[in-house]
């Protein structure tokens, strides 16, 4: 029961933490750095599929292949 606590509480640290990364990397201010931040916490994967997302269109504006932006 404890490791199952622990396993979620780490996956969502790791998705909060990685989900304020790249919005920072999409170049949001930092309130929605923050807003990001806590709804991968919550809502983790859905949250870094729209973050990823938004940087493979950004590479795509920018004419740079999605592999070396991500």
């Amino acid at each position: 029961m404890i490791t199952d606590t622990v396993t979620y509480s780490s996956f969502s640290m790791a998705c909060g933490v990685i989900s304020a990364r790249w919005a920072m990397d999409l170049g949001y201010s930092q309130s929605r750095q923050i807003i990001f931040g806590i709804g991968g916490l919550f809502l983790g994967p859905l949250m870094l599929l729209v973050l990823y997302v938004r940087l493979l269109y950004q590479a795509k504006a920018e004419g740079k292949p999605a592999a070396k932006m991500v």
